[in-house]
């Protein structure tokens, strides 16, 4: 007996320690001690701070929030089998399991929550090497070899025969009317796309730089947020996409015939020419429900019935939610920055998925992703943990 207990004893250890990936937990109640300590620190306008407020704007507020929300805080590192750090394509959540693809064009997958390596499903997948990959229409989709396939019931790749209107960048939002996707030249300005399934028209509006889509009420919310100088971020309402501005496919994510002169101010004699970015919109179908300077918001997704962001503020990241141009700070999360140049966050049924890239790290690809399940809140990071 006493031999059956060893080698049960070692068994798990084998099990917790290769058979899954080390996660940290953090102390998961709800304290907002750090965070206020470190605002009244980064105090640079010199703010009042008399809690729960915590600054204060012509256009908007930041407070405490009286109703925090709790999550099972959870951070991991998830190494890749493949000489590639990073994925080649946003991870996307397909039958339970975070579905990534690295170079050579090869699935990695982890099941969800646990963040353990499915490899059998890789072996079902991995029959075909892919440049990109989506979830489309409730399908794994993939190109391979300028063909798109989808996955069938049966783990056999097949011919998609429906339109998809991109190649090589990430689905923003789709339902059964349109499939949504942006594009982002900085301060030089981003469209959202919205793609009609039936008419296989395409319309656009201005969005610096889209980053997730809500619909609620028969509206779409576009947020998107920009981090040039010290930040911006809006949120606007669209009722009928297809009341926006038109578009051609061969024309989206393309400059417009536009010139601006900038004068080299080392030789202020000279001056030369860059194309302004970015389609405009004549449509005025699209909505501004706010517009906020100085301040960041890169997510928003549906959380038991209520609206949640992921806000950046003088190097802190926390999730609030947003009532009347009040700021309302839920969770602190980690307690630390958590920044991001182009995410992307996918409300799946019981699922959300925010894909994190940062350029001094990857560039465009994505080094981190959040994944919220229940009441599980996991950050992991490809290969190596990021201070990001």
């Amino acid at each position: 007996m006493k031999i059956v207990s060893t080698l049960f004893t070692l068994l798990t250890f084998c099990l917790t320690v290769f058979g899954q990936p080390n996660k940290e937990q953090t102390d998961n109640s709800v304290k907002f001690d750090s965070i206020i300590k470190h605002f009244k620190e980064r105090n640079y306008s010199h703010d009042k701070i008399r809690l729960p407020l915590i600054y204060q704007e012509k256009d908007y507020e930041i407070v405490i929030s009286d109703n925090s929300i709790a999550f099972d805080l959870q951070e991991t590192v998830l190494k890749n089998p493949f000489d590639s750090k990073y994925p080649i394509s946003y991870s996307v959540v397909y039958q339970d399991k975070l579905v990534s693809l690295f170079e050579p064009g090869t699935f990695v997958c982890h099941s969800i929550p646990a963040l353990t390596r499915d490899t059998e499903f890789e072996r079902k997948v991995n029959t075909k090497k892919f440049q990109y990959h989506w979830l489309l229409d409730n399908k794994l989709v993939g190109i391979s070899d300028d063909k798109y396939y989808y996955l069938n019931s049966d783990n056999v790749w097949l011919d998609y025969t429906a339109s998809v209107p991109f190649t090589g960048q990430p689905k923003l939002f789709e339902d059964s009317s349109y499939i949504s996707f942006c594009d982002c030249h900085g301060e030089w300005g981003g469209t959202v796309y919205f793609y009609n399934k039936t008419t296989k028209k395409i319309y656009f509006t201005e969005a610096t730089c889209a980053n997730s889509i809500l619909k609620k009420n028969n509206e779409y919310l576009v947020l998107s947020h920009l981090g040039h100088m010290e930040g911006s971020t809006e949120l606007k309402a669209i009722t009928n996409p297809d009341k926006l501005s038109l578009v051609d496919l061969k024309n989206t994510n393309k400059p417009f015939q536009g010139q601006l002169s900038l004068v080299d101010l080392e030789n202020m004699n000279k001056t030369f020419q860059v194309q302004a970015l970015g389609n405009a919109d004549s449509s005025k179908a699209a909505n501004t429900i706010f517009e906020y300077y100085d301040i960041q918001i890169f997510s928003s997704f549906t959380y038991q019935g209520k609206t949640l962001y992921l806000v950046y503020w003088r190097d802190k990241t926390f999730l609030a939610e947003l009532k009347n141009n009040t700021i309302q700070i839920v969770n602190p999360l980690f307690n630390r920055e958590l920044y991001t140049h182009n995410p992307i966050t996918t409300n799946y049924d019981n699922t959300i998925l925010m894909n994190l890239d940062y350029y001094g790290i990857a560039r465009e690809r994505e080094v981190s992703c959040i994944i919220i399940k229940d009441n599980q809140l996991i950050k992991f990071d490809w290969n190596e943990k990021h201070s990001r």
